[in-house]
């Protein structure tokens, strides 16, 4: 028989844990569920571990969420997750059965543990948006919000639908941004251990020949040598040196100031900083179309989304546009200071605002940028080739000439010798 620590919620709404014996995960789960609890987190008992370790308090703490090798599922796992509350949703099914079928379906663990412990809040008296507040790591707050807007509208099934979209949405924008990305990757990986192996194994073999020329060596070739030299007889410090260099990168893109230079400057890269653009005005029309059809009002709806954008220069203009219509404009006013929005944009949406034909706007526009951030992805797949090309021929031609040139000199003096 296995162990299992569970937590689960009385019909009272109080939690409790303890370990349960049972053959399997679902026939623990099952063993409480027959005495009228609800089950809201199972783990197994590792051996030689003590389970009770650090559970002063009657709530477990949460497993460790996101690691590494369970994020990368994570967002198709709560897109099928979101489709499936909506369809429980629309049914009419009580949520709480809802969402424990749902979690029975649910393949991805921290995904399946959490839906586990929100539906043992729910049974506690909590709303749906509540009990997904507290698991924030899983669920971000465009979620949350979107969800307490369409409750308290009334609008949960219609809510969840357009949420899944625009998951979806979001889902196809960054596989298309992967695909353009993959063979440059390939490419630059391929490259650095090119190089790599000429500087360790196939340069020191000329060095002991290259010691013996008389005059000085070309400069490609010194540069060569000396980086040779460096990694093999130096490995120890130039690995440290580029961690420390990483590192240091991290750490002052990581301050505000400089995080926001690079914010900034990335959208002005020809080609990419477009695609970019392309991408977050997607993201903030999807956002803003979302929350204010879910009767969302505007000023928190321009909050959540300005909280959403990953860029410090998108995110400080959303942030511009919640404090021009906190000060008395209208949307299409505040659109108006947005720097990344085109004239036209910025017109259609002035004449949709004044015909009161927003929605129909917004979704023009979503179309709009969509297909413009596919067209981006396009040229830039298109420019990267040569580019490759380019590069991986000027890094060969570089290490033949460092190995030729001195050996062109040494066969032109024995000709006039």
């Amino acid at each position: 028989m296995a162990r299992f620590v569970i937590q689960w919620a009385s019909p009272s709404g109080k939690t409790s844990t303890a370990t349960v014996e049972a053959a399997t995960e679902r026939a623990a789960v099952a063993l409480i569920e027959s005495r009228g609890d609800t089950p809201i987190s199972i783990r197994p008992v590792d051996s030689g571990s003590d389970p009770a370790r650090g559970r002063g308090d009657k709530t477990a703490p949460k497993r460790p969420i996101l690691a590494f090798s369970r994020r990368r599922g994570l967002r198709r796992a709560l897109l099928d997750f979101t489709h499936q509350l909506a369809a429980v949703a629309e049914s009419g099914i009580p949520i709480i059965a809802g969402l424990k079928a749902v979690a029975e379906q649910t393949r991805h663990p921290d995904l399946r543990a959490a839906v586990w412990r929100v539906a043992g809040r729910i049974d506690g008296g909590r709303s749906l948006a509540d009990a997904l507040a507290g698991e924030d790591e899983l669920f971000p707050p465009i979620y949350v919000k979107t969800v307490a807007a369409g409750e308290a509208a009334g609008q949960v099934p219609e809510v969840l639908r357009s949420l899944a979209g625009y998951q979806e949405q979001e889902a196809e924008t960054r596989s298309r941004i992967k695909s353009a990305l993959l063979y440059p990757s390939l490419v630059v990986v391929s490259l650095i251990l090119a190089t790599v192996f000429m500087l360790v194994f196939v340069i020191p073999q000329f060095a002991d020949m290259f010691s013996k020329f008389d005059g000085q060596l070309p400069l490609p070739t010194r540069i060569v040598l000396a980086v040779s030299e460096a990694i093999t007889q130096h490995y120890l410090i130039v690995v440290c040196g580029v961690a420390c260099a990483v590192y240091g990168l991290k750490y002052l893109f990581g301050l505000a100031g400089p995080r926001a230079w690079l914010d900034d400057h990335v959208l002005r890269v020809p080609v990419f900083g477009q695609l970019m653009v392309g991408v977050y005005m997607v993201r903030l029309i999807e956002l803003l179309n979302l929350l204010m059809a879910a009767a969302l009002p505007i000023t928190q709806s321009l909050r959540v989304t300005a909280d959403s954008m990953t860029n410090k220069s998108v995110r400080d203009d959303v942030y511009g546009m919640l404090r021009s219509v906190e000060g008395g404009r209208s949307l299409t006013e505040a659109f108006t200071q947005t720097r990344w929005l085109t004239p036209l944009v910025k017109q259609m949406l002035a004449i949709g605002e004044y015909a009161g034909r927003t929605d129909q706007i917004f979704a023009y526009l979503r179309r709009y940028y969509a297909e413009q951030t596919q067209r981006s992805v396009k040229m830039l797949s298109t420019l990267i080739e040569p580019a490759m090309v380019t590069c991986l021929a000027a890094v060969v031609l570089f290490f033949a000439l460092s190995i030729f040139l001195p050996m062109w000199k040494l066969l032109k003096l024995v000709g006039t010798a």
